[in-house]
């Protein structure tokens, strides 16, 4: 049996139909994607930290100190950022790594990228 040309370009016209009628859904706002709440801004920072590995202690452990002290630092990041020109700050991602560096350096290496959400004071209501 021989379908024609027409017959298959209408029948794919037809079955595309109900998917060009539906409507896109109502998304909410998603910081990520850049949209974010009125009267904040995005606020970026990267940090490391180098630690020399201690002999004798278990390094598991020693990844684990050095670790927090880097969750830490970023955790004093709002701290810091409220002081200086903000009414509120949120944390809103955080990545890290870690690399054990057994080189000529014997170190810990713990890199981390902190995304904050920031609402910034009012300039005029002053400090």
């Amino acid at each position: 049996m021989k379908v024609s040309a027409k017959v298959l370009t209408c029948a794919f016209a037809l079955a595309a139909f109900p998917a060009l009628s539906q409507e896109v859904p109502n998304r909410a706002p998603n910081f990520y994607a850049g949209e974010r709440a009125l009267g904040t801004v995005k606020v970026q920072t990267t940090m490391s930290l180098s630690v020399p590995v201690e002999a004798g202690q278990e390094i598991g452990e020693q990844i684990k100190a050095a670790q927090k002290g880097l969750y830490t630092m970023a955790s004093e990041q709002c701290d810091l950022i409220l002081q200086a020109l903000a009414e509120s700050c949120q944390i809103t991602n955080l990545t890290s790594s870690v690399d054990l560096n057994r080189g000529g350096r014997n170190e810990i290496l713990v890199n981390a990228a902190v995304t904050m959400a920031v609402k910034v004071k009012d300039a005029a209501k002053g400090p």
